[in-house]
């Protein structure tokens, strides 16, 4: 039968983001496009001269080639055959050609101004503010202070300072390669550090910055060298600040400044781990010393619940800081209270003879009686890797991420949990039987370990913070470009094949060596609290130092619902939140090509990766003038249809062109299997999303399709929204996101509510299930007030609603 639910609730914007900015072009008028017309054709004679040289150049020769553009303000070149080799300042930027005979640029120059103006703007409206174009010196890649003191610099016996390479091959690999070369180049001009040393570098999408110490006359040659001309691109003074490696060096605790407590009201989250040491002094502000607990049995152990091997101090302090400031006079403030369950011995291993299962009913039946809603087990067991045919032949192998499953529906708590670790070796490994990164990834031996596999827990993978490695690592690169998923990182499915890692975090890289050796490395990986009193700090990589960041990230979003007046939050509704908020990273396009390279080998599978991306906890519950999020928690009966109504208003067909967003999550906490592994969960859920233009008896016969044999629904019903991943994936898991993305809304869309229709299928289980619901529309041009519409259609709701009853 089909069910009507309670409305949502709509969460109050706390801040509004600022307004679109103008346009950075003024209207020109109809004489000063004629003048720039006559400055363009005066560009266009410079812009032969240069092509006439080029074509007169061996290819060789043409590559060293450096062109400089004067302007007036920031131009875009795209379309040129003109490579910018660094951002644009206000009035220059120097560019390589891609081509001898630079007929692109010619060609936009001569159609200048042609046409009918746009908002003001005649056509290629860039090239209005271009004054120059000319042939570059050496010295326009200085920095400006090594422009002012060149000819002193090169005097010098040693200066240090930092370059840019750049490489002009397409494809990540091949990008790659060529700076490793140009590496290798530097070094033999270097002659092996006689003539300079080459030491900590960085690569981002095809550049790299490293740190660099050498004579003022190899530094003359590097700037004034022909061969030097297109690989160095940039030559910059050091910042004033340490590197890490100096940090480490010269950390002394005592010149930190404050440590802060978390406020009193804060959340808490118990480490299920090795333990804590209380007296370290990021540990101590932030721990609840009263429930620092040991479950160990042994003799020696059962009285001590401190940490004695650093995995439970360093997860601690993750999940309270998130990060340490370890800089002079540095405040570190925690925002999470610690508890502590202590499982694990000196050894970092489960005691002989006892059953893990057991421990962490245990844990979990106390910790919670203290009120204690979130759990982190950064705990992986490698001789259990979680794929397929493991699920066939060893269908008992789960029984720890069963019992995972069954405290967090019977107790109504989150467990994080990770996905485990590849080791270096295994790494070196597949990079020598030609199965490099990211391709191993498909591999069987690269799945999940238990219990990552749990189908009600969040499991957490890890993306690399950074490519700066330090130390004497030049003829070593990191595997891993920043912001893709860490080497060492190990993938789903899961339980029920639903998508694993849900989310994931940074928790560090490896390097490779020429010689193939793969190795962490201190500037790569995660800084945490040690279990000593000094020295205070250690460093480490893994996904059990990615999943205490969002440990930490879902206590805040916990904190944040509970002070807007929401009391009772479930478990559903705490995971729907941090889910919904997550997103990919965004930044130099590299999560970009990791996917391409997995999809050319399995395509989707970098779900099973990088799950839904990296949380975050101030977008979790902050809505504004654009964005609206709405919630819901409850029960659903099983073989029932939930029919929610879900505001999306008119004013969006009058935003700018550009992208409007709805982001579902649906979570749900069914009973699970004591035996087997087959029919897994006792009730499953699937969701489909209808546009205001779809009758809503046409939306109830289409949630009427009966599921197949294989608990698959007859395939995606023309008339839902295509979300991505399709209804098929996401409706494998416990936690199902999906995002829909669209430019242009019409008037029509938004005739009715849209609806949200949600399927309960009973397998074997006939009781409610507690499930939560998140959803967020977003107006990504920021041209309509889509809060104020929405609150304006929830009102309506709310008032017939009230006037039926």
């Amino acid at each position: 039968m089909n069910q009507d639910f309670p409305l949502f609730s709509l969460t109050q914007p706390e801040t509004a983001k600022r307004r679109r900015e103008n346009s950075r072009f003024t209207p020109l008028s109809p004489e000063k496009i004629e003048q720039r017309k006559e400055k363009a054709d005066n560009l266009r004679q410079q812009v032969r001269g240069i092509s006439r040289r080029l074509q007169e150049m061996s290819e060789q020769e043409r590559k060293a080639v450096l062109i400089k553009l004067e302007h007036e303000q920031k131009i875009d070149l795209s379309g040129t055959d003109l490579k910018p080799i660094s951002e644009s300042t206000q009035n220059f930027t120097l560019v390589v050609p891609r081509t001898a005979k630079l007929e692109n640029l010619d060609s936009k120059l001569e159609k200048f101004g042609e046409g009918d103006l746009q908002q003001g703007q005649p056509k290629h409206k860039d090239f209005a503010y271009l004054n120059t174009i000319q042939e570059a010196s050496p010295k326009d890649r200085l920095c400006q202070v090594f422009f002012e003191k060149y000819d002193e610099l090169i005097q010098q016996d040693s200066l240090i300072l930092e370059i840019e390479m750049m490489s002009y091959e397409r494809g990540r690999n091949k990008q790659r390669e060529e700076l490793q070369t140009i590496r290798n180049e530097i070094n033999k001009l270097f002659k092996s550090g006689t003539k300079g040393t080459l030491f900590e570098h960085e690569e981002i999408k095809g550049t790299c910055r490293a740190v660099i110490r050498c004579t003022g006359q190899v530094f003359q040659e590097l700037v004034e060298g022909k061969k030097w001309q297109n690989k160095i691109v940039y030559f910059d003074a050091r910042p004033e600040f340490e590197t890490f490696n100096q940090i480490l060096e010269s950390f002394n605790v005592e010149n930190l400044g404050e440590f802060s407590s978390p406020s009193q009201d804060a959340p808490m989250v118990c480490i299920v781990d090795s333990g804590v040491t209380i007296g370290n002094p990021f540990i101590k502000p932030v721990v609840r010393e009263d429930l620092v607990r040991s479950f160990l049995k042994e003799e020696f152990d059962k009285d001590n619940p401190y940490d004695e091997c650093g995995h439970g101090s360093g997860v601690a302090s993750l999940v309270s800081y998130y990060a340490l400031n370890l800089y002079n006079n540095a405040d570190n403030k925690g925002k999470v209270w610690i508890a502590s369950a202590r499982i694990l011995n000196k050894d970092n291993e489960i005691e002989d003879e006892r059953l893990f299962s057991l421990i962490l009913a245990e844990v979990v039946h106390i910790f919670t009686g203290l009120g204690i809603k979130i759990f982190n087990l950064s705990v992986q067991f490698t001789n259990r890797k979680w794929y397929e045919e493991a699920k066939r032949t060893i269908p008992r192998r789960s029984w720890i991420a069963r019992k995972i499953d069954k405290l967090c529906r019977e107790y109504d708590v989150v467990f994080i949990t990770i996905t485990g670790n590849i080791s270096t070796s295994n790494v070196r490994y597949y990079h020598e039987d030609r199965l490099p990164y990211p391709k191993y990834f498909i591999e069987d031996e690269s799945s999940i370990y238990d219990p990552g596999q749990a189908a009600l827990a969040v499991t957490v993978g890890s993306i690399a913070p950074t490519t700066q490695a330090v130390g004497l690592a030049a003829t070593a690169m990191a595997i891993a470009e920043q912001k893709q998923p860490s080497p060492f990182t190990r993938c789903g499915p899961g339980i029920n094949r639903e998508i694993k890692p849900e989310l994931v975090e940074y928790g560090g890289n490896y390097l490779v060596d020429e010689n193939g050796s793969v190795r962490q490395n201190p500037g790569m990986n995660v800084v945490m609290a040690s279990h000593q009193l000094t020295p205070a700090i250690a460093h480490n990589s893994g996904t059990s130092f990615a999943a205490p960041r969002v440990a930490h990230k879902m206590a805040r979003i916990l904190y944040d619902i509970q002070s807007f007046g929401f009391e009772n939050i479930s478990a559903s509704l705490l995971k729907a939140l941090t889910v919904n908020s997550a997103i990919y990273p965004p930044d130099y396009g590299n999560l970009d090509n990791f996917k391409q390279a997995m999809d050319e080998v399995k395509p989707k599978h970098w779900f099973n990766v990088i799950g839904y991306g990296v949380p975050d906890e101030i977008r979790a519950t902050e809505c504004d003038s654009y964005t609206a999020i709405l919630l819901f928690q409850g029960e659903i009966e099983t073989n029932t249809v939930a029919y929610f109504d879900i505001p999306v208003p008119q004013c969006l067909a009058e935003a700018e062109t550009g992208i409007k967003r709805l982001t579902v999550t649906v979570v749900y906490a069914p009973q699970v299997q004591r035996w087997g592994l087959e029919t897994y969960l006792g009730t499953t859920l699937k969701w489909r999303m209808f546009r205001g233009d779809i009758d809503r008896e046409d939306i109830i016969q289409s949630m009427s399709v009966e599921e197949d044999e294989d608990n698959n629904e007859i395939g995606e019903n023309p008339k839902e929204l295509k979300f991505e991943p399709g209804i098929t994936v996401r409706s494998r898991g416990t936690v199902q996101h999906g995002v829909y993305e669209w430019k242009k809304h019409k008037l029509e869309y938004s005739n009715n509510f849209y609806t949200l229709a949600i399927a309960a299928y009973k397998k074997w289980d006939s009781e409610p299930i507690p499930y939560a619901i998140v959803v967020r529309l977003e107006d990504k041009t920021q041209s309509t007030q889509v809060y104020s519409e929405v609150q304006n259609m929830m009102a309506q709701i709310e008032a017939q609603t009230q006037s039926r009853s």
